[in-house]
């Protein structure tokens, strides 16, 4: 309380109230701790149930790690109260969701999220025992054939060495598996203008076969 004067000379009580301190909030490595047990149980039930043939514990603690870690800093920035408890509880429901924190490859038959869309199905190779012409695929040829070596080390030389240069660099770059956002950046043109490329060069490969066989 301060004593303070007014303007008849009477002293007037006037009272000052605290301000309230704002607590500052909590690190991530103190919310991290108290989420990890749930990650890790999570995480166990997870392989329990559909096998670890496919799903990796550490891949798993990381990916849920990384929900957490991104949903801690949006709190944060937009000054938001942090609790460790509805971060955790997104992380996993974002998981289960089938989104993954390092992103999503859709083209991968094994992934999650491209079997869950329907665009790709796994099952175990017994299912193919006694059906005769359902076996060939499972086997992999580990040696190359002659003819098909002789081919890419001379034929492919040859064919390579008839293009312009610049379509060379593209085919190399190509071949070293750029993809074609990445080769269209270092050329300066769009992904649409090589993948037009990519077609003529596969013609060109094929006539240029062609040709070799009728000779």
């Amino acid at each position: 309380m301060v004593i303070s004067p007014n303007m008849k000379g009477y002293i007037m009580p006037t009272f000052v109230y605290p301000t309230p301190s704002v607590s500052a909030p909590a690190s991530f490595e103190v919310l991290l701790a108290k989420m990890m047990p749930h990650f890790r149980y999570f995480a166990k039930r997870l392989i329990r149930r559909k096998g670890s043939r496919r799903f990796d514990f550490d891949d798993v603690i990381q990916e849920l790690v990384g929900f957490a870690l991104e949903t801690y800093r949006s709190l944060i920035k937009r000054g938001k109260e942090v609790y460790f408890t509805p971060i955790m509880k997104y992380a996993i429901k974002r998981y289960q969701e089938g989104r993954r924190f390092t992103g999503s490859n859709t083209t991968d038959i094994l992934s999650e999220q491209t079997q869950k869309l329907g665009r790709s199905d796994t099952c175990q190779l017994s299912v193919f025992d006694g059906e005769p012409g359902h076996r060939g695929f499972c086997f992999h040829q580990q040696q190359p054939d002659v003819f098909d070596m002789v081919q890419m080390r001379i034929d492919y030389q040859t064919w390579l060495s008839d293009q312009s240069p610049r379509d060379q660099e593209i085919v190399k770059a190509l071949s070293y598996g750029f993809t074609t956002n990445e080769v269209a950046k270092m050329h300066g043109v769009s992904a649409a203008l090589i993948s037009q490329y990519r077609k003529k060069y596969a013609n060109s490969w094929n006539a240029f076969i062609s040709d070799k066989e009728m000779a």
